[in-house]
């Protein structure tokens, strides 16, 4: 499979999750600023056809050479303000995805943690 694809396959998958209510917030996955150029229109599409919203996150505060940027997902505006608000105190998805559990509607006590970390495994990092 090809990545645009892939990347495609699972912005479909997580906009399912969001527009059936199991999740609040999806992020997409991790993406380089050219594959971003690559798969925005057609994302951003996908997106609109699920009756939902999105904002794209660049990053800023990561080190250019470990930086990557990914498409939010969600069904309500209010969703993307309390995002920016965790943001705006400092916390990045990119560190630690811990403070944006609730918003990305993960439950702790039907959650296994296996220590794998897809954002780092696909930079390497």
């Amino acid at each position: 499979m090809d990545q645009r694809s892939f990347i495609l396959g699972m912005i479909t998958a997580f906009c399912e999750c969001v527009a059936a209510g199991c999740k609040d917030l999806a992020l997409s996955p991790p993406l380089t600023h050219e594959v971003y150029t690559m798969v925005h229109a057609e994302a951003e599409e996908l997106i609109a056809r699920h009756g939902l919203i999105s904002a794209l996150e660049e990053n800023p505060e990561l080190p250019e050479e470990e930086r990557f940027e990914w498409i939010l997902i969600a069904a309500r505006e209010e969703t993307l303000r309390r995002y920016a608000a965790l943001r705006e105190e400092g916390l990045s998805p990119a560190r630690s995805l811990r403070p944006f559990s609730e918003l990305l509607s993960y439950n702790a006590e039907k959650s296994v943690s296996t220590t794998y970390d897809a954002y780092r495994a696909y930079f390497g990092s």
